[in-house]
C-alpha cells in the first residue's frame, strides 16, 4: 500500500503570515539587546566614576 504525502502548497496569505511573524520576532530581539546594552553601559559609566554599581545577581 503506497501512500503520497499531503501537498504542502501555502497560500499567498499564510506566506505573508508567517513573514511578518518573522519580522516582529526580530525586532523584539533587537529592542531587548538595546535595552540590555543600555543597561550595561550604565553600570560601567557608574563604575568609571567610581559610584557603587550593584549587580541583580
Amino acid at each position: 500500500m503506497s501512500q503520497y504525502l499531503p501537498d504542502y502548497s501555502y497560500t499567498p496569505a499564510e506566506y505573508q503570515i508567517s513573514q511578518w511573524q518573522g519580522v516582529l520576532g526580530t525586532l523584539m530581539g533587537v529592542a531587548i539587546l538595546i535595552a540590555m546594552a543600555a543597561w550595561a553601559f550604565s553600570l560601567v559609566r557608574k563604575a568609571i566614576k567610581g559610584e557603587e554599581v550593584k549587580y541583580p545577581l
